[in-house]
């Protein structure tokens, strides 16, 4: 069977010479990992099993891959082969090579096609021309060999294991319809079940979830591929020196054989993309495995798919084109879940494995799947697996659970020797590292630029007003001139934002100021589309407008307490739970019961059926399915009632992760609607962070003034401005927060009032007063400080300068170990340092609890897994934390043991110095994921 190695690329062509070559030469040979190789994929040194039919070599010998890619091939295979294997050969013998010692015998691969005929033929003419080119640069060659294609063909039938390894990549044509010729032992029902639910999901995927949010085209729903774009993201690769396209980077990641038994490098095998709120996230999982059935069903016989699809495959191949998203080559069998249905799967009692709910999930579509036909597949056939929204699983008992269950199906996975790639999403708030890092890599994407924001806007315009260039046109300028208005331009940094704006634009002159009123507006343009439409529905929403705005505000707060409570479903309620409180509130307006009944029944179908904010993603449940609007929700109940409870209830909730999003929503309610109440909810800030010893290290307040900095809330109030200013200031000598964020928002709110300005520098000059672990922290933000321009940058230069002169020789210890932890961050006046380690600690060393409860001991306990290396650093020992390391922090159950943890942890922080200021930064973020995740259900008057 002639195979397709064309589309294995150099790298996994290397890949699969390696393999040959030890099956075909015998365990003796030596393989090279990816990076330099000196001219080598493999190496044997004493006999081998090859040729068969001459006398076998003994002796060192080397293999080579040349492969040859299609798109740029000119000239005919045998001159390209004659050209590289000249180039090969010379490298030996060049002036100053460091190929080291020259082969004895030199076997070559190639995908290209070398003729069988005598003499005049392609193999004959590149024997011949090996033989020459030894002669002539006098490299003694005692036997050399090629494989090519047609005999690399032959092996892959002789050896099955390495065929069924490459099956995604080689499987020619109509994959499917192929596969048993390909993989004899797959189960003969399996293809056709395969093509069934790849062709159906295409189909079903085919739409944006916001088409059903009230941003769908004049003609109906839009369908992804005309709006899709892919996000800017960096990497750990990237921080610092560029950015890559997270969806063209996750498919070149999964164009790789991941088998373990293949697997020589130790880089994390699967992917976690990382992004706030509205930021595309799942909408990038969706178009990825759109990519990958488009990859899989590409070259199906027309007779298998029906029309319908056909058409669609057709559309979104031409729309991934002219996106430029590379096309998999490892043709991957796509799955994707929402990791909150799988939560309130196993809530509702089941036991159920990961590998039972996607067989459960699949079968929906193509009836016949089972665990153990998904289980062979698995075995047999690559795939890629998208866990999407870690983040709606909020309840930490919860998602423990999915984490565990993830973490079994990862070990099932191996244990079959499965090619399996898992993509996870998560928003960065209240992430701690439950995907392990060793594992997943992080992708973090970054806001839209104003360029990607207007490519975005324009597609978005393209295809909702396809019949109506006029409008179209309005749009786009409209959008233009919103992205060059300070105030605007911030409110279009995510998609989300975007296709709001774009909705808003269409109706509005004026335009939104911050998120809060971004959402208000959406909500009331929607509800206004529906209001002014001639038909009962729209009556119905004209009368009942205070009915239907408590509805969202009650179903929004309530999923949002519900979704950090232990055991509760995440983002759905019931359906007749909310019918009954609603006929509950209908009924001190309406004597009779049965009208009161009606009318909520009424309201509900109007609410979902029409405005869709609220949906039914499953029978008898209600939500949610943009968590951005149920924030939004949550954020108008918690601004409402009497001005006397708002800031108090505010106040109640600002250290809570759950409700960190709903918080700044509703903090820009306050700026927007409650004016009167803007220096309370800034003074309120201040309080929080002196309600207890945890609070004074974190400064959750602090964090928060930072947050709404960098939402640009109070550019228009410089009173407001300068209060969160210096209030956030405070973090430049804490280890509560990223210095990359603290340095970046606030030399950007300075830039806004020379005021504010004046207040970072006086705190840059207290943080180099400081001493210990506050000044380490200090250097971080101004070591930043000092390369931006203007009198900020050039002040905290002289500072650092100052300081770095009058340090004692610990302190400058401490300091170098800057150039290891953040290589990004040079100190004036410090030498680079190469650590050397003389020794180590666990972390659970520095933590001592003064009472020792069972449950605290056991949660210290596990940190003594969590090495502390010590580096000497100019005589004196420094200790440092490897900050891929993640912290999988158990749960501690009871009241008492969370006190005595979170004291024993303060007291550690404050007891370092400043050579454990790295422990100390570790210790904060420990105590973050210590506090109590369960925030106390808000009371509002009316609603809740």
């Amino acid at each position: 069977m002639d195979y397709d190695l064309s589309r294995l690329g150099t790298r996994e062509f290397e890949h699969l010479t390696q393999a040959l070559a030890k099956r075909v030469l015998g365990a003796g040979v030596s393989v090279f990992g990816d990076g330099k190789d000196g001219g080598r994929e493999a190496t044997f040194r004493g006999p081998v099993t090859y040729p068969l039919d001459q006398k076998a070599w003994d002796g060192y010998g080397v293999v080579q891959a040349k492969f040859r890619q299609r798109s740029t091939a000119r000239n005919p295979d045998s001159v390209w082969m004659e050209n590289v294997i000249r180039e090969e050969l010379g490298a030996w013998k060049a002036a100053g090579s460091k190929r080291g010692e020259l082969p004895e015998f030199i076997l070559f691969t190639t995908n290209v096609v070398l003729s069988p005929v005598p003499f005049s033929g392609g193999i004959d003419r590149i024997d011949r021309f090996i033989e020459s080119e030894a002669k002539r640069l006098k490299i003694n060659l005692k036997g050399w060999g090629v494989w090519h294609f047609d005999e690399i063909c032959r092996y892959l039938d002789v050896y099955p294991e390495i065929r069924q390894s490459y099956a995604g990549f080689i499987t020619p044509g109509d994959v499917l319809s192929r596969l048993l010729e390909v993989l004899p032992d797959a189960v003969p029902d399996t293809a056709s079940m395969i093509r069934i639910h790849a062709g159906m999901e295409l189909v079903a995927d085919q739409w944006v979830r916001l088409g059903q949010a009230g941003a769908q085209a004049d003609s109906g729903r839009i369908g992804l591929g005309p709006v899709a774009v892919d996000l800017e993201a960096i990497t750990e690769a990237t921080q610092g020196v560029g950015s890559v396209r997270a969806g063209a980077y996750v498919i070149e990641r999964g164009d790789s054989i991941l088998r373990p038994s293949l697997q020589t490098a130790k880089d994390p095998r699967h992917a976690l993309i990382i992004g706030g709120p509205g930021q595309g996230k799942s909408t990038l999982g969706q178009l990825i495995c759109q990519a990958y059935r488009v990859a899989l069903l590409d070259e199906e016989g027309e007779s298998l798919l029906t029309a319908q699809a056909r058409e669609v495959l057709q559309a979104l191949r031409d729309d991934l084109d002219e996106l430029g998203l590379p096309r998999p080559r490892s043709r991957r069998w796509p799955l994707r879940i929402a990791l909150h249905d799988y939560a309130n799967a196993i809530l509702g009692g089941e036991e159920l494995s990961l590998l039972h709910f996607l067989a459960q999930q699949a079968s929906r579509r193509t009836p016949g799947i089972t665990a153990t036909i998904l289980q062979r597949w698995l075995r047999t056939w690559p795939w890629i697996l998208v866990l999407d929204g870690l983040d709606e699983v909020a309840s930490p008992y919860t998602r423990d659970l999915v984490m565990t269950r993830v973490s079994d199906f990862l070990i099932q996975a191996r244990g079959l020797d499965a090619d399996l790639f898992i993509v996870g999403t998560t928003r960065p708030q209240g992430y701690n590292g439950e995907f392990h890092r060793g594992d997943f890599e992080p992708i973090r994407l970054v806001e839209m630029s104003t360029a990607d924001s207007l490519h975005y806007a324009g597609k978005l315009a393209k295809a909702r007003h396809r019949d109506d260039p006029d409008m179209r046109e309005q749009v786009v300028k409209r959008i233009a001139v919103a992205s060059r208005e300070a105030g605007t331009a911030r409110l279009m940094r995510s998609p989300l934002q975007v296709t709001i704006m774009s909705l808003l634009v269409e109706k509005r002159a004026r335009m939104p100021q911050n998120r809060f009123e971004l959402f208000h507006a959406y909500y009331d343009t929607i509800y206004a589309r529906e209001v002014d439409k001639p038909n009962s529905t729209g009556q119905l929403l004209a009368e009942n407008r205070h009915h239907v705005d408590w509805l969202h505000q009650y179903v929004g707060v309530l999923l949002q307490t519900r979704a950090a409570q232990t055991g509760a479903r995440d983002s759905v309620m019931l359906k007749n739970e909310l019918e009954n409180r609603l006929q509950e509130r209908l009924k001190d307006e309406i004597d009779d019961p049965k009208k009161a009944s009606s009318l909520a029944a009424k309201l509900i179908e109007a609410v979902t059926d029409r405005l869709v904010l609220l949906v039914a993603p499953e029978l008898d449940y209600i939500g949610f399915e943009v968590r951005s609007l149920q924030e939004y929700s949550a954020a108008r109940a918690l601004i409402s009632g009497p001005d006397a409870d708002i800031i108090p209830r505010l106040e109640a909730l600002a250290q809570h992760p759950s409700w960190r999003n709903t918080w700044l929503l509703a903090a820009a309610g306050v700026f927007a609607l409650h004016p009167h109440l803007r220096s309370d909810l800034v003074n309120a800030l201040r309080t929080v962070d002196a309600l207890d010893r945890t609070t004074m290290t974190l400064l959750p307040g602090a964090q928060l003034a930072l947050s709404l900095l960098d939402e640009d809330l109070a550019r228009q109030h410089p009173r407001h401005q300068n209060l969160l200013v210096q209030h956030a200031a405070e973090l430049i000598t804490q280890s509560a927060a990223s210095p990359i964020t603290v340095a970046n928002v606030l030399v950007q709110a300075a830039s806004r009032h020379d005021q504010a300005n004046a207040h970072l520098e006086r705190a840059a000059k207290n943080a180099v007063s400081s001493r210990g672990v506050r000044l380490m922290n200090g250097f971080q933000i101004l070591a930043r400080w000092a390369k931006t321009p203007g009198q900020l940058g050039s002040a905290s230069q002289q500072l650092l300068e100052a300081a770095v002169r009058r340090m004692n020789p610990e302190e400058r210890a401490a300091a170098r170990l800057f150039s290891v932890e953040k290589p990004w961050v040079r100190i004036p006046g410090l030498a680079a340092y190469r650590p050397v380690r003389i020794g180590h600690k666990s972390l659970a060393d520095f933590i001592d609890l003064d009472r020792k409860s069972p449950e605290a001991s056991r949660f210290i306990t596990y940190f003594r897994r969590q090495d502390v290396y010590q580096l000497d650093i100019d005589g004196f020992t420094v200790h440092y934390v490897e900050p891929n390391n993640p912290f999988d922090v158990p749960l501690l159950e009871h009241d008492d043991a969370v006190r005595q943890v979170e004291q024993a942890i303060v007291n550690a922080i404050e007891a370092q110095q400043e050579t454990g200021w790295h422990v100390a930064v570790i210790l904060t973020g420990l105590l973050e994921q210590v506090l109590p995740r369960e925030a106390p259900q808000p009371r509002v008057l009316g609603i809740i």
